[in-house]
């Protein structure tokens, strides 16, 4: 039996039912469990009980932060999405370019680096709508001790209007369900139940109507979720008007692919029908704001975030990856989110800073369908933990602890991580995973990739090199 006690916490953010913050806090966690959440004053407790004494002075304490939009192995391709003109340019001139020139090692490899930066920003778990090795994914979520929902690609439709799908990852459909299958049988619930394995449908346009509703269908048997991107620019859903006739929420809806289980990812293109459709099937959303912010999705300009919101529907953000957000940070997911809609509505209340911290944690784990063992400081629920230097001078001073994490903070203010009851940063030092030597592991392969793939011109500067 293992034992942590964090106390003298400036604030605590318990996202409870009451949404208590509590100044001069303590939490103690035993084993993966959070034991106790309340006043240090009130907690009478001998620190030699404990195996770590954690001071947290000068600290706000918090769920795990969750990021429920990550590709990690797009996390070597950074910088080669830049100034896509369009959807089709960076979907299938660049983004497909870089996969299909990497393998199982590369994979792994870039899966670690993200994680790494996952880690560093405070995210204790993500959701990764899928790639053509995702036991490679899931290798990394062994290793990193963090959480993860991972998927894996699913194709069988290879020419759209957007563009093609490369020759290496044509499968017909049942070569789909069936290494899918094989891979949600195999790793769903692995690593102490810290990894769910999910079905994808990465790109709807991409996929029969007999994929999509084969696939719910096994989501429904093995009882887990299904994520895909969806209705994530306008080139998207005129390719699947020009195809179907419709937009991806109403075609799934018409499938009867919609659901509880469902997470769909961006949605910024969507009537106020589809907007329905996804609040009477209570669907799960992740807003990607800097995503769309640096491909010009205009996802903020015309989404319906606040109306998913007043609608009630379970909505969380995600950084995308590499290649499209940039960066793997939800905490400036959620300063672009809050600013983005503040600044395309005219209104600096349509979001608060409350509701972002809310999708940060608590809303993130129920996008997830986790949300009843994190997501929240409650006794008896997973020991995930996210713990903030707000002695920083962009912390300072701290008049409102919630909207300075919104308005004010990034991953960087992130001192140390606890995940399943494990300490995975301490003092920004990752305990779980080799930084320096994945560092230099992607450095190289990141510049082969780019060089044999020919990507390394769109990625160059327009200043000379000398």
């Amino acid at each position: 039996m293992s034992r942590i006690l964090i106390d003298h916490a400036d604030y605590v953010l318990t996202l409870d039912p009451s949404r208590r913050i509590i100044v001069d806090g303590a939490v103690v966690v035993q084993d993966d469990r959070i034991a106790v959440v309340g006043k240090s004053a009130d907690i009478v407790l001998d620190s030699e009980e404990f195996d770590e004494v954690i001071d947290g002075r000068g600290k706000l304490v918090m769920p795990g932060l969750v990021d429920s939009h990550v590709h990690n192995a797009q996390q070597l391709g950074r910088g080669i999405g830049d100034e896509a003109y369009s959807g089709p340019e960076r979907l299938f001139r660049r983004l497909w370019v870089l996969e299909d020139h990497m393998d199982e090692a590369d994979t792994l490899c870039a899966a670690r680096l993200a994680q790494c930066e996952l880690i560093k920003a405070g995210v204790t778990l993500f959701a990764d709508p899928g790639n053509y090795y995702p036991a490679k994914t899931a290798q990394a979520v062994g290793e990193s001790g963090i959480r993860g929902i991972v998927a894996r690609t699913m194709f069988d439709v290879f020419s759209t209007a957007m563009g093609n799908i490369p020759k290496r990852f044509e499968e017909s459909t049942t070569e789909c369900l069936e290494r899918s299958e094989e891979f949600v049988a195999e790793f769903d619930g692995s690593f102490d139940g810290r990894l769910k394995a999910w079905f994808s449908m990465r790109v709807p346009i991409a996929c029969s109507d007999d994929l999509l509703q084969r696939a719910a269908d096994l989501a429904k048997r093995y009882k887990v979720g299904i994520i895909g991107h969806a209705c994530e620019n306008r080139d998207e859903v005129v390719a699947s008007h020009l195809r179907y006739g419709m937009g991806d929420v109403a075609r799934l809806h018409k499938l009867g692919v919609l659901g509880p289980n469902v997470l769909l990812l961006h949605v910024g293109w969507i009537d106020a029908v589809e907007l329905g459709l996804l609040a009477e099937n209570q669907v799960k959303i992740s807003l990607s704001p800097g995503a769309s912010f640096h491909q010009a999705m205009g996802n903020i300009s015309h989404g319906r975030g606040p109306e998913m919101l007043e609608r009630g529907i379970a909505v969380s953000l995600g950084s995308d990856s590499a290649v499209s957000g940039n960066f793997l940070d939800p905490i400036r997911q959620a300063y672009l989110l809050v600013g983005g809609y503040h600044e395309a509505r005219l209104d600096p209340k349509v979001i608060r800073p409350e509701k972002a911290v809310e999708m940060l944690t608590l809303d993130g784990a129920r996008t997830l369908l986790w949300e009843h063992e994190t997501g929240s400081l409650e006794v008896g629920k997973k020991a995930d933990i996210t713990i903030l230097d707000i002695m920083r001078a962009e912390w300072l001073p701290v008049h409102n602890p919630v909207a300075n994490l919104v308005y004010c903070a990034h991953g960087g203010c992130v001192d140390s991580v606890i995940c399943d009851g494990q300490v995975v940063l301490r003092n920004r030092e990752i305990l779980t995973l080799d930084e320096d030597a994945i560092r230099a592991e992607a450095i190289d392969r990141a510049r082969s990739i780019v060089s044999r793939s020919g990507l390394d011109s769109v990625s160059a500067s327009s200043w000379p090199l000398v």
